[in-house]
């Protein structure tokens, strides 16, 4: 029996079995995750997709029981815990199994946050994390050495949390997040790839890694983040138009990017597999949630992270000192930022760029209007070339209408 997927269904996932068939495919198992009147998670499989069932059916099952263990509640059937004594520990469990888990989403990150930084405050009802007690928070985590994108990620979360509960009635408390002084960060990055060392890098990939390398290809190609990669099914890739469509981007919205020639030719060479299979799955068979290793590894083969300074060490050896500021490491999202940065210097506007990007105002693009300068000095100076020296025969003007 393979691992428990997420359908787009909350609260039920799906899993295809090593033994029985079903048309021709694995047969499916569903499952509902939910919790019961008591606040106790219940977790059951609910039939095959052989017998009947499908993702829909489960999930009407699923409302139909949270429905009741609701109404049960509220009747006095059975006592529930008061939504002000929930503790951010408890809202955490219910965030993390009927949000993150039932949406698919990549919750290590914020697991991670949880089991470190936020675990002071795990203990405490949500009506006791005040404004006073989230800046002694970010006090502790600066006296730490964290650095202010660490921090705003930490309230961040503690945010996401509290206003999912609110917004499930689980929580009706204040929110202490307005007038609280989040640390300012520059997590911008700067630098981009060379077409120089972009070919490089390519080259290192496809030696190491053919997926790897695709995969890499369509974010440097068509600019998409990680991320969206990895959610791309075979369907997606239109050939037709020369398009590849991203139904699940981090802004929220669907859009048409873009393929290059290098792009579409490559992807044609993949073997040929139903339009819901994943283009790119992880080992398992789902969605990759990083970039792989192989990525990282090529990277530091090629020295792109490199400073140039040389540490010698007692022992007689050496040591190449790697860049740490974030800004200008090579990393996957660096190949988004380099075909941006491209556009940028070969003159596409900012209009162009944020619908190319997927950004929803031009804000998230300005950081890439420097790199238009070069082209703004080239209209100035065709203008200047036109008025001085005569332009090109210019088309008869119409016959002017009356001021």
């Amino acid at each position: 029996m393979s691992k428990r997927k997420s359908t787009k269904y909350a609260g039920v996932q799906a899993r295809e079995s090593s033994e029985r068939r079903y048309k021709g495919r694995p047969d499916v198992c569903f499952t509902i995750d939910y919790r019961d009147a008591t606040g106790k998670r219940v977790r059951k499989d609910v039939g095959w997709a052989s017998e009947g069932f499908s993702a829909a059916l489960a999930a009407e099952m699923r409302s139909r029981l949270v429905n009741e263990a609701k109404t049960s509640a509220a009747m006095g059937g059975v006592p529930m815990p008061r939504a002000s004594s929930m503790t951010l520990g408890q809202a955490w469990e219910r965030y993390l199994i009927e949000w993150l888990d039932a949406s698919g989403k990549n919750s290590a990150p914020d697991k991670s946050l949880i089991r470190g930084h936020l675990k002071p405050l795990c203990s405490l009802p949500l009506h006791q994390i005040t404004a006073h007690r989230l800046d002694q928070l970010m006090g502790d985590m600066r006296a730490a050495g964290k650095s202010p994108q660490t921090i705003r990620h930490a309230i961040g979360l503690v945010r996401r949390i509290m206003r999912r509960m609110s917004l499930w009635k689980l929580y009706t408390g204040p929110m202490p997040f307005n007038g609280l002084t989040m640390p300012k960060t520059n997590s911008s990055r700067e630098r981009f790839l060379t077409p120089q060392e972009a070919r490089a890098l390519l080259d290192e990939l496809y030696r190491r890694s053919r997926q790897t390398w695709l995969m890499a290809l369509v974010s440097l190609h068509c600019g998409l983040r990680f991320g969206e990669i990895a959610r791309l099914r075979c369907g997606d890739v239109r050939f037709e138009s020369n398009t590849i469509y991203i139904a699940e981007s981090k802004s929220g919205r669907a859009r048409h990017a873009v393929m290059t020639d290098e792009v579409a030719a490559a992807l044609h060479t993949l073997p040929k597999r139903s339009l819901t299979d994943l283009l790119f799955p992880a080992r398992d068979g789902g969605v990759m949630k990083a970039a792989s290793e192989t990525f990282n590894r090529a990277v530091d083969a090629l020295g792109l992270n490199d400073t140039g300074e040389v540490i010698r060490r007692p022992d007689g050896s050496s040591v190449m000192l790697k860049i740490q500021d974030r800004r200008q490491r090579v990393v996957f999202h660096t190949l988004r930022h380099t075909y941006a940065s491209w556009l940028a210097c070969g003159g596409q506007g900012q209009l162009t760029i944020a619908d190319r990007l997927g950004h929803h105002s031009l804000e998230m693009t300005k950081r890439y209007s420097h790199l238009m300068d070069a082209t703004r000095s080239i209209t100035a100076q065709t203008i200047s070339t036109t008025f001085h020296e005569g332009a090109p025969e210019f088309p008869e003007n119409p016959q002017s209408e009356p001021d």
